[in-house]
């Protein structure tokens, strides 16, 4: 009989922890995740799996915080039978939140990366002037449309709960370690989508707000789980599904309504540091970029 394999056992026990918190959670993880077979190096399903445990380790994380007594917890909940449902509704006695988590799927993307001569992590730069650069060659082309169909559904999901009563609504991707594409994608002041400038415009040419959704927070982990199914050395974490500590690189925190509607219990436990924080100046991966040269 074969040891359990690290994934499969990191899996298991992410399992069991939402299960203390919210019954029946646990199980339905390991039902979605077993579903998910038939077809043999079929990326699609790579990609499910990979969103799922993305899915499961940020539930785990927020199941596990210190909640105040008397919390309670909702998956997948729904104001109405045919209503949209977010991932998680926490209600504590004093406020509820919403979260709902988004991973992308970013195989095609890393080739790209892992191929090209040089990037654009967002649309900054003038089609001529990416004409001159590329030559013969191509650039790797922003994973942004994603993270524009992430705000967008998450707007539509909590504005249903929000239109009922006030609720704090946070949405997380995860990413891999290339997390200065997402923020890019939401900060760069020439075209990000939490900006005047938002390159996602309504009809009358205004850029679209998110009104519904309180901040997002980018969770900078798929790389862990690219590794795990690869059976390569995490490094950095002791198992798949380890979130990481104080001393790990953290992750982004970017605010779109009041940031004191999330609190620090919230942001702590994700591990979450403002996007513009000092601490975060000099560190590249964070700031919003123009270009990218690989050498």
């Amino acid at each position: 009989m074969l040891p359990p394999h690290p994934l499969g056992r990191s899996v298991i026990d992410a399992c069991a922890d939402c299960e203390t918190k919210l019954p029946g959670l646990g199980f339905q993880f390991i039902k979605d995740i077993a579903a998910i077979c038939g077809k043999g190096r079929h990326e699609p399903h790579y990609d499910q799996l990979v969103q799922k445990l993305a899915e499961l380790l940020v539930l785990r994380q927020l199941l596990m915080l210190d909640w105040p007594v008397g919390t309670t917890f909702q998956h997948e909940p729904a104001v109405s039978a045919k209503g949209k449902r977010p991932e998680l509704r926490v209600v504590t006695p004093v406020r509820s939140f919403l979260f709902e988590v988004k991973a992308p799927s970013l195989l095609e993307h890393t080739r790209s990366r892992q191929t090209n001569a040089f990037q654009l992590p967002g649309r900054v730069l003038p089609a001529a002037l990416v004409e001159q650069l590329s030559g013969d060659g191509r650039p790797t082309l922003p994973r942004d449309n994603p993270v524009k169909d992430f705000l967008v559904d998450a707007n539509k999901k909590f504005a249903q709960f929000k239109a009922i009563q006030e609720e704090t609504s946070v949405l997380v991707i995860v990413w891999d370690d290339f997390i200065y594409e997402p923020v890019t994608t939401l900060k760069h002041e020439q075209c990000g989508l939490l900006t005047a400038n938002s390159f996602l415009k309504d009809a009358t040419g205004a850029s679209v707000q998110f009104a519904y959704i309180d901040a997002v927070v980018v969770v900078r982990h798929l790389t862990y789980i690219f590794r795990a199914t690869r059976d390569e050395p995490l490094l950095e974490r002791a198992h798949a599904l380890d979130f990481g500590d104080e001393h790990s690189l953290p992750n982004v925190f970017i605010p779109i309504s009041d940031p004191g509607l999330v609190p620090d219990q919230i942001r702590h436990g994700l591990r979450a540091v403002s996007w513009n924080d000092p601490s975060l100046q000099l560190a590249a991966d964070y700031r919003p970029k123009d270009i990218v040269f690989w050498v």
